[in-house]
């Protein structure tokens, strides 16, 4: 008998690392609020690593009426002897944690909550769940992720760099990829305010990316610092928030001090624990510059407001803007300044890429069509 799948009327678990504001949090959410308010679901989000930096997150489920909000204790968290059987303990006793909520569906977001879900959906009584990679991960490369693999029926991929990923790391025959869906709606798209005093008669140029390592925020300040030297009609504006982890440094000192070497201060603005779309109306272009991306929530962020957008040549970025886009780059100083130029000396060209790329997403990036694709695979 055919497993037919709708999310309509459902009880879901949305799974989180932890309730921090990044690309694929704000996936969920939107996704979140979408299923609650549209069709009608219930939805419970949990996460099981604290971190201080919240509050974006909270103020965006706020903004979406997400109340059933849920932080447990790590299952993923063992140390000394029988750690693995200490983690199988763990997690099926959050499986029966979650019995209370009578899930059809757990929908993890990233590689350890895939772990956690694919081992104890069925003890929690869900009909099912996916592996969920977003893009930028690791594997811990152990007995629990090689039990969780073993389980998995579906494996989702949010890009085709992801999906490809997934193939090597763990030998699977199929990986599916279904892309990112816009997360602004097209009324939250207005025309551009006034721009802050210290910003008139500025080109705006924006990176909104938190400081971890795959992002290369040092080599957009490099390009923008010798572009400065000729044009002095610029300004940049960095958003992102230090990021915190024990296993990873954040970028943050490195870019700091190369903007106080190069005397940049009154160039280069950084602004912490702010909401992307506080930035994106007074932007005039977009960057992304980094060592590693899933299918970038902020280029469509980028995208719906009408940007043009100097990005990185990954896969998930083609995807979004197209093959035939003229502003992809290497990771390179000189590149990036160079195509960087070509935006900030043309403003005509600045508004048909923005309107070019707004009409894209428009077009082919829609959550109806996500969840009608999630629904097809997850009955298939």
């Amino acid at each position: 008998m055919k497993f037919n799948f709708q999310f309509e009327n459902k009880n879901i678990i949305i799974l989180l690392k932890s309730f921090v504001l990044g690309g694929a949090e704000k996936q969920a959410l939107f996704l979140a609020s979408h299923l609650q308010n549209q069709l009608e679901c219930k939805v419970y989000i949990y996460s099981y690593i604290k971190i201080k930096s919240s509050e974006l997150f909270y103020k965006e489920c706020e903004k979406y009426n997400l109340t059933n909000l849920f932080i447990i204790e790590n299952p993923l968290s063992a140390a000394g002897k029988l750690k693995y059987l200490k983690r199988r303990i763990k997690i099926g006793l959050l499986g029966l944690k979650l019995r209370k909520h009578q899930p059809d569906i757990i929908i993890p977001y990233l590689n350890p909550p895939s772990i956690i879900a694919n081992i104890c959906y069925k003890i929690a009584g869900a009909k099912t769940t996916f592996w969920h990679h977003r893009g930028p991960d690791y594997y811990r490369d152990d007995t629990i992720e090689s039990t969780a693999v073993r389980k998995t029926k579906t494996f989702i991929a949010n890009s085709p760099d992801g999906k490809k990923e997934l193939e090597k790391q763990f030998n699977l025959p199929k990986v599916y990829f279904v892309p990112n869906f816009s997360t602004i709606l097209e009324k939250e798209f207005l025309a551009k305010p006034k721009k802050p005093s210290y910003l008139e008669g500025k080109i705006v140029i924006g990176m909104i990316g938190h400081f971890r390592q795959e992002k290369l925020q040092s080599i957009l300040v490099e390009a923008f610092s010798n572009l400065l030297k000729e044009i002095e009609t610029i300004h940049l504006v960095l958003v992102g928030n230090i990021h915190e982890n024990k296993n990873e440094r954040s970028s943050y000192s490195d870019v700091e001090a190369l903007i106080k070497s190069n005397n940049l201060e009154n160039s280069v603005s950084i602004l912490h624990n702010t909401n992307s779309k506080e930035v994106l109306d007074y932007l005039d272009i977009g960057a992304l510059i980094s060592i590693k991306e899933g299918m970038p929530n902020i280029v469509m962020e980028y995208m719906a407001y009408r940007l043009p957008i100097l990005t990185t040549n990954h896969e998930g970025c083609i995807e979004l803007l197209g093959e035939d886009y003229d502003f992809y780059t290497e990771n390179e100083t000189r590149q990036v300044e160079k195509k960087l130029r070509n935006l900030v000396e043309n403003e005509k060209l600045r508004k048909s890429l923005g309107k070019r790329n707004q009409e894209l997403l428009n077009s082919k990036f829609s959550i109806e069509n996500y969840i009608v694709k999630l629904e097809e695979i997850l009955s298939n």
